[in-house]
């Protein structure tokens, strides 16, 4: 509910504090003195587009604050969520400051947002009636709505919903893989090809390292057979040869060594020095033996190596890139000879998915027939009690050919959305032997409040807005209507907080709630002033409701009796 509704600098108003109740509330005031002013007020923190003409002249700004208390509205709680705002103590601030350079700033609970955003949260806690934007009965999107609340008809929609969600799921994944299967078809030759290419070569990631190792040996193979020929003739073959030298001295220490022991360690090592020259040479021999001069495996070497070398340079640098690579075209290409079967059988899915899909909303789509049925004679009933005798109402449920919709009833395809098939709107004829049209187009503010009051009361249990406003719903009507008028909007404060302005004493007296709206001058300026009207006050406005400005004593003695009617009903 709207709690309280702080406005400063704004056109007629300076700094006025309104409190509201939580059921009916009742403004009254003569004309011009600035209901519609304090209605404009709220629309601009709902959202509303603004100027700098509201800012009252002299200020440098206007300031216009809502505190609304919330409880149990899942839609705003999850609005709010969303855009990572929170309350505090389960209480909403939506503020607005308008700048006279013509800028304005919007907050939430102290945290600035977007207009966007204000307009989003503003639309599940007021539905505003009369001559402003905020009316939902002008939004043809909410006539769905209002059908599917009134047949109670929640769980059906969460089915359609789900249902549809589930298929636009589908169909994405189908996508996703039937343009992955455009696309292999454009792949798969040159994944070959390349898988192929390095297949050819078949490189290790080691190898290259090996092979110019190997190279290397090859290209100073002349130069190795010479010196290792050379040193295996110093070490062991020629004259004089150092392992014959070593054996004249390891000969010569071991006599040494029976004469003096000191001789022993050094007899020792130089055995060693001639074991060590003797493996050397070993070596030496083996290796210039195994020293190939074939031409035929230089060639080889040359090309191998230049066949990695062209993998490294396609392939990212490296052999490891190139076996990476391979490896990981190998897997997209295995992974993709199934792909076939998985769109056959995503296909299947999507089918059925469809088929439960059309089914659900052609189910939904007859219960919401049935309730348009009803609506067809109810409204006009109830509209006829609030002073509309001849109206005609009309529920239109219409559906959209769409070749490529994925409902499909007896071979014809239809767009569908996540509420169904079905695309409602509202026609109204409000006088008698005139067409039925659009009621968004057509009825007054006055014919649409009415409308809507008629609509809020059969809905008055399951409507999701917490705060009604009704402005000019008593255009055109008077006496035994008003009265009706006035019984409906009581009806309906018992589910919703309701904020009425009204020029008759009627619908003024069944107020829980009476806020009286006047100009006072100030300093010779004048200023709209907002304040609640005591018992006795109450009485007397009403007075002024039926006569004007000269009161007598039995305008104030109908006035007790339409207070006291209104506390017996």
């Amino acid at each position: 509910m709207l709690k309280t509704l702080l406005i400063k600098n704004y056109a007629l108003l300076v700094d006025e504090e309104i409190q509201f109740g939580d059921k009916l509330n009742i403004l009254t005031g003569e004309t011009g003195a600035g209901k519609t002013i304090i209605l404009n007020a709220l629309g601009t923190i709902l959202g509303d587009r603004v100027n700098n003409s509201f800012v009252r002249e002299g200020a440098s700004k206007a300031i216009i604050e809502g505190i609304f208390q919330i409880e149990e509205n899942v839609l705003l709680l999850n609005c709010l969520e969303k855009n990572d705002l929170a309350l505090d103590d389960e209480q909403m601030i939506l503020r607005r400051e308008i700048f006279d350079n013509n800028r304005s700033r919007a907050f939430v609970n102290d945290t600035p947002v977007q207009l966007s955003t204000l307009q989003e949260i503003g639309e599940l806690v007021v539905d505003l009636h009369g001559q402003h934007d905020h009316q939902s009965l002008l939004k043809i999107k909410n006539h769905l709505t209002f059908l599917d609340e009134f047949g109670s008809l929640e769980p059906e929609v969460q089915e359609v919903a789900e249902s549809y969600q589930k298929l636009q799921k589908l169909m994405a994944e189908l996508n996703e893989l039937e343009n992955k299967q455009e696309s292999v078809k454009e792949k798969r030759e040159h994944y070959t090809f390349q898988i192929n290419e390095i297949n050819k070569v078949d490189p290790s990631p080691d190898e290259e390292k090996d092979l110019l190792k190997e190279e290397n040996v090859i290209q100073n193979r002349e130069r190795l057979f010479n010196l290792t020929n050379e040193f295996f003739g110093i070490l062991y073959e020629g004259d004089n040869s150092v392992l014959e030298q070593l054996g004249r001295v390891t000969k010569g220490l071991r006599e040494l060594q029976e004469i003096d022991e000191e001789f022993r360690v050094i007899q020792s090592d130089c055995e060693s020095a001639k074991l060590t020259v003797e493996e050397i040479s070993k070596f030496l021999q083996s290796y210039k033996s195994n020293i190939d001069f074939n031409p035929q495996r230089v060639e080889e070497l040359q090309n191998r190596i230049a066949a990695l070398a062209g993998l490294k340079k396609k392939f990212g640098g490296s052999l490891q890139e190139a076996v990476n690579a391979r490896d990981k075209m190998q897997a997209e290409l295995a992974s993709l000879e199934n792909l076939d079967s998985q769109i056959t059988s995503l296909n299947k899915r999507f089918a059925s998915e469809k088929a439960t899909l059309s089914a659900l909303c052609f189910e939904l789509s007859k219960k919401r027939k049935n309730v348009a049925m009803q609506l067809d004679q109810l409204v006009p009933d109830i509209l006829s009690y609030l002073g509309m005798p001849s109206v005609r109402f009309k529920v239109t449920l219409k559906y959209q050919d769409d070749p490529i919709g994925v409902i499909s009833v007896q071979g014809q395809h239809y767009r569908a959305t996540a509420a169904g098939m079905d695309f409602v709107e509202f026609f109204i004829s409000t006088n008698k032997g005139e067409e039925l049209r659009p009621l968004a187009k057509v009825a007054s503010g006055g014919e649409i409040s009415r409308v809507m009051l008629a609509l809020k009361s059969l809905l008055a249990k399951k409507g999701r807005i917490p705060v009604l406003v009704f402005d000019e719903i008593d255009s055109g009507v008077s006496g035994a209507i008003a009265q009706s008028v006035g019984r409906k909007l009581k009806e309906l404060s018992e589910f919703h907080q309701v904020i009425c302005i009204t020029h008759l004493p009627q619908i003024a007296s069944i107020g829980d709630f009476h806020l009286l709206v006047e100009k006072v001058e100030k300093m010779g300026r004048v200023e709209t002033n907002i304040r609640k009207l005591t018992s006795g006050e109450r009485t007397e406005a009403i007075a002024k409701l039926l006569a004007g400005e000269k009161i007598s004593e039995t305008h104030l003695e109908s006035a007790r009796e339409l207070l006291q009617d209104a506390t017996l009903n």
